[in-house]
């Protein structure tokens, strides 16, 4: 799901519209769900917990009096308390680099274009079938301090929808009231304080990985051999954002797991959860 992380990082870049000289900005984000019901195939359910964890950091360099260029790398990880013989991967995770510009055009317009070339593997290990290189373009238009709206696509050629556009809007309509519709975390958000800010709102996560060559031979299909999965993940919660000096930030949240899919759209066998499933998540972010 690169096209929401595009959104998140232009709806940043807007706030800071006319003051985007970031040298490092790095982010990590950790999380935890009980289990969620899914369907296993068959006639055959079970539950399926969760833990998510991420670490991002980003180096940021202005070339001249032209584009910010943007460099860095990303690891994220997604491991899974599955039922015996399930036919999910335990984990699924990326190891990928950063690489991309900043570009402002005439006095509104910010556009990112960014790839993130690496291994998006379905295992605990890395191989070069793994290798893949996503990348999203995307614009925001300031049409004002309190008003952006954002507009971008995600190209993923191993994923089942390979071109994904979208958009968004950053609208702060009352003093300590914003509504920030930008993917993957859509919320409303109460500016309490300069320094803490309550929210509600969706958090969408997932990506796109390969699964091992013998996956399949070891869950009973042969198809599933060196398949493509999608997985989508669908949050809703409330949390606080606490701003706790000029540099260091931190988001505690809680909400359910309201959604889960595991889906090898090239081998056409799909894996999706009901009901609904508690997490709890915090993110510290730091910018220097």
């Amino acid at each position: 799901m690169k096209l929401p992380a595009l959104f998140a990082a232009l709806s940043l870049a807007a706030q800071a519209y006319g003051g985007l000289e970031i040298s490092n900005q790095f982010d990590t984000k950790f999380s935890l769900s009980s289990g969620l019901h899914t369907d296993l195939g068959h006639n055959r359910s079970g539950d399926v917990s969760g833990q998510y964890g991420l670490i991002r950091n980003v180096l940021s360099t202005r070339l001249g009096e032209g584009p910010l260029l943007r460099v860095g790398v990303e690891w994220q990880r997604f491991s899974f308390g599955l039922p015996d013989h399930a036919p999910l991967p335990n984990t699924l995770q990326s190891l990928t680099a950063v690489i991309g510009f900043d570009l402002q055009l005439f006095e509104s317009w910010l556009v990112r274009i960014e790839a993130q070339p690496g291994f998006y593997s379905g295992s605990g290990e890395f191989a070069a079938r793994d290798f893949n290189i996503p990348f999203i373009i995307g614009a925001s238009y300031v049409a004002s301090a309190d008003l952006q709206w954002i507009i971008g696509v995600s190209v993923d050629v191993n994923r089942r929808i390979p071109v994904f556009p979208g958009v968004g809007v950053r609208w702060k309509f009352a003093d300590q009231w914003v509504l920030n519709a930008v993917m993957p975390q859509p919320r409303l958000e109460y500016l309490w304080s300069k320094e803490l800010t309550l929210y509600g709102g969706a958090d969408l996560v997932g990506s796109t990985f390969r699964v091992s060559r013998d996956f399949g031979e070891a869950h009973g299909n042969t198809r599933l051999n060196r398949a493509v999965v999608d997985l989508l993940e669908i949050r809703a919660g409330l949390g606080a954002s606490w701003k706790i000096s000029s540099w260091l930030q931190a988001d505690l949240e809680t909400g359910c797991v309201a959604y889960r899919d595991f889906d090898y759209h090239r081998a056409d066998q799909n894996y999706q959860s009901r009901g609904a499933a508690a997490y709890g998540q915090l993110v510290i972010g730091a910018k220097f």
